[in-house]
């Protein structure tokens, strides 16, 4: 089941939000050992002070299964603030017809059981959600900083991008770079082929 977050809807949603907090810590803290801030068992950043929207994979009975966040370009966003090494010699990236997706995350042990051809279905399922809302909205493209092995995953789920600029490596040695996707019906239609998904209002 898909929900977008924000602050208009965030007091209804505050026990997802705080299992998509701890899912954060776990994956980008602990198993990937990220630099990032962890109190309380939560990574949460600056960037999550910017009333950003947040896409969200449930079970439908709870339990968190997947998330990202989206930022607008113009403001403050992680590309062009915190990684901007990773776009060579560009110009960092601000357009209000771009939206800028980050701390991309699965909870693999709840979601172990969803696949289909080798792809984690709530791995579909949110980039279904992250690119219709995009579509919905009238952007044309979203950027993302990630790692490579997360680019494969985006590659085998039916994604369009560039690549933008070099690999970089962060932390722990982790290769990392940032690419451009295309917004676009058949992008989205590429990752519904095969997932039903049951979603819930969509905010801007």
């Amino acid at each position: 089941m898909l929900h977008y977050v924000d602050d208009t809807n965030r007091k209804e949603n505050q026990d997802l939000l705080d299992q998509m907090y701890e899912l954060r810590a776990r994956s980008f803290k602990e198993r990937l050992g990220w630099r990032v801030e962890v109190i309380n068992g939560r990574e949460y950043d600056y960037f999550d002070d910017l009333n950003p929207l947040y896409v969200i994979v449930s079970d439908g009975a709870g339990t968190l299964l997947a998330s990202l966040r989206l930022l607008p370009t113009p403001g403050p966003h992680m590309l062009a603030d915190v990684f901007p090494e990773v776009m060579g010699d560009k110009q960092p990236i601000r357009n209000p017809l771009v939206r800028e997706s980050s701390r991309f995350c699965v909870n693999t042990d709840a979601s172990k059981n969803y696949a289909q051809s080798g792809i984690n279905t709530v791995t579909r399922e949110l980039l279904r959600g992250l690119f219709e809302n995009a579509y919905e909205v009238g952007m044309m493209n979203v950027v993302s900083v990630y790692d490579i092995y997360v680019e494969r995953i985006l590659k085998r789920a039916g994604c369009t991008f560039e690549r933008l600029g070099p690999v970089v490596r962060y932390d722990e040695g982790l290769k990392t770079t940032c690419g451009l996707f295309e917004v676009s019906e058949d992008v989205i239609e590429s990752l519904t082929d095969e997932v039903p998904v049951q979603k819930t209002e969509a905010h801007e």
